[in-house]
Formats: structure tokens, C-alpha cells, sequence
């Protein structure tokens, strides 16, 4: 029977539970940050328990972090946050990138970039966009706080596995289209919930020519579609880029011997499938207060067809008729992974 690349990684780690019921999961890696974890630790503190897999752990300053001036936090629940933190991961073991270390930085570049994402893992996180890590042929999602707490007691987290989607993605990219214009295409067309109950793998010829930072953008967004975890398989751009990294496995040839076996056998072997072409993609724009409310660049913004876009308009300000190109670029911020927001 042929399975999708998600199948073969799930079955490798199930302890417990039947299919169709909630299963208990090993966790290979999970990252920690300063927002989602104070109070998982503070429970173990409470119920005498330590942290399980110390080494499968790993912690980083993130969300308080100052762009400029980086240790004078000024703002005193951040800093708060930031020193319960240091003291957690001390008291407890864990691994920790702090303030001003080479290591530290956004908790979903850190792990790419320190080679602590790998295909064939299970990955969380306290936060949502945890889905970024599945650009490495890895099931990767984000989980709340007193689930934070079960992997670090544990390394384990209870899940009910999700139906499949593969997201056929072809053509060749036009020039100033994105991986960013590709999955806000997506959304844009198939709407803010069409991976709800899906775990999302996004294959075709444009992704094999992508780059690991591109696919990680795709993979990001997924959760934007509705999906938990979107996923591309490993390959040797994959393999490239985790080779040689402070966390990459030292007997790398066997390291990659085994992710080799996370493919999907078929296409048939996913729940459910998307085609897109990307020939004709243009770059796209958000008009309004989701994913969904985007356009491309060049096509007026829609007209209004229910409240919430009433409501939409009047919160960014937009009209619609209105494109793009009419309107004035005052200042630009550049997100990491994220969508590019214009201020105007």
C-alpha cells in the first residue's frame, strides 16, 4: 500500500494509541522559546519533575528580543520573561542560545541554520509557525504551553494523526514571483481554511528548484490555509544545506542514507490533492486583515462582498478599485519567513 512521506515518519514514531485515536508520539526536537514556557516549566517545578531528554531541548531568547541595543529590555513582563528563561534552562539543563551568543536569534531560523531541524523528526514548538521546520522532510507543528510542558516531562506528545494533502506545484516562476506569491496564491484561491484537518506536503518541479529558505516560507504559511503542518521532501538541496552545520549528524553519509526512505511512494497515497500553476503567478498583496484578502499586484482590490471585508477595508485603510501600484510605499518591513507588509 503506498504511503505519503508523512505516513512513513508518523509510523516511526508512535509508542502508543490505535489509528483513528489520539496516539502518543516520541518528540525528536523541541524548541523552546521566552513566551511559551515559563509556565511549562514552573509545572514541573510544581510536580518534582525533570525535564526528560534534556538534549533533545533546545532554548532561545526570541520574541522580546530588541532589534537595536539588545540588552537593555525595557519594557519589564519582556525582561521578566527573557531572565525566567536563563533561569529555567539553567535549574533544568536545557540548552540555551542567550542574549548577544552566536546562536541566538528567531526560533525557526536557529534551528535550519544550527542544523538542529532534520528530515525524518518530529518537531514543536510553542508557537504556530512551527510548520517552517517541515521544509526539511520533517513533521513539524506548533503546540500550547501544557503541552510544552508534557514533551519536556515526557518527550512525548499526545496527537490524533490529520488526513493528507499533497500540493502539486509546477511551471516556472516568473520574474519577481516569489515563494511568498505561491502560497498566498494558494490561499488566495482555495481560501484561509482549505488545509484545515491536513497535514500539507507541497511537491512538483517548482519546489525542487527552490531553495531550503524558499520552501521554508511555503511551509511557514501553511498554517495560514488552515493546515497544522505543511512539508516538502528531502532532497539533495536538503542535504546540502544541513551538511556541515554545529548540530549535523558527524556520521553524515548514514544521516542521509536514512532520510532517503521519506518520499511518498504515489500521489494516490494523499487524502486529497491541489494543482497549481505557477506560469502566470504575479506577485501578490494583502488587501485586507488575513491571507485570503490578497490580489495580485497589478488587479484591483475586490469589491465588498460581506462585513468582514467592510471591516477589513476600514481597518488598513484601502478602498476597493484601488491597486497596488497607486499607492505610495512609505516604509517596508521585511519579516522573517512572514508575509511583506507595506505602511503607507
Amino acid at each position: 500500500m503506498s504511503q505519503t512521506m508523512f505516513d512513513k515518519i508518523w509510523n516511526q514514531h508512535v509508542i502508543a494509541g490505535e489509528p483513528g485515536d489520539p496516539q502518543l508520539m516520541y518528540v525528536d526536537l523541541q524548541l523552546l522559546h521566552e513566551v511559551t514556557s515559563p509556565q511549562a516549566f514552573e509545572g514541573l517545578r510544581e510536580n518534582h519533575r525533570q525535564v526528560r531528554r534534556p538534549e533533545k531541548n533546545f532554548a532561545t531568547m526570541d520574541h522580546n528580543v530588541p532589534t537595536v541595543d539588545i540588552f537593555n529590555i525595557k519594557d519589564a513582563i519582556s525582561r521578566k520573561q527573557i531572565e525566567t528563561l536563563q533561569e529555567n534552562a539553567q535549574e533544568f539543563g536545557v540548552r540555551l542560545a542567550g542574549i548577544g551568543s552566536e546562536d541566538q536569534g528567531i526560533v525557526h531560523v536557529i534551528g535550519p541554520q544550527l542544523g538542529l531541524t532534520q528530515p525524518g523528526m518530529i518537531i514543536v514548538c510553542g508557537d504556530s509557525h512551527t510548520a517552517t521546520h517541515g521544509a526539511f522532510g520533517s513533521i513539524a507543528f506548533g503546540i500550547g504551553t501544557s503541552e510544552v510542558e508534557h514533551v519536556l516531562a515526557t518527550q512525548t506528545i499526545w496527537q490524533t494523526k490529520p488526513k493528507t494533502m499533497g500540493i502539486h506545484v509546477h511551471g516556472k516562476l516568473p520574474k519577481g514571483v516569489y515563494a511568498k506569491d505561491i502560497i498566498m496564491g494558494i490561499i488566495a484561491r482555495e481560501g484561509v481554511a482549505f488545509g484545515t484537518g491536513y497535514a500539507v506536503e507541497f511537491y512538483g518541479d517548482t519546489i525542487e528548484r527552490m531553495s531550503m529558505e524558499e520552501r521554508m516560507t511555503l511551509c511557514n504559511m501553511a498554517i495560514e490555509g488552515g493546515a497544522k503542518m505543511g512539508s516538502v521532501q528531502p532532497d539533495q538541496t536538503t542535504f546540502d544545506y544541513v551538511k556541515g552545520r554545529k548540530y549535523a549528524p558527524k556520521k553524515f553519509d548514514e544521516a542521509v542514507a536514512y532520510w532517503k526512505q521519506f518520499y511518498t511512494d504515489d500521489v494516490s497515497a494523499f487524502d486529497d490533492t491541489i494543482d497549481f500553476d505557477v506560469e502566470q503567478l504575479a506577485p501578490f498583496v494583502s488587501w485586507g486583515t488575513n491571507p485570503g484578502m490578497a490580489v495580485p499586484v497589478d488587479k484591483p482590490f475586490p469589491e465588498i462582498k460581506n462585513d468582514d471585508d467592510k471591516k477589513a477595508y476600514e481597518y488598513v485603510g484601502l478602498k476597493p478599485g484601488e491597486t497596488a501600484s497607486q499607492i505610495p510605499i512609505r516604509f517596508v518591513f521585511f519579516g522573517s519567513f512572514c508575509i511583506l507588509w507595506f505602511v503607507y
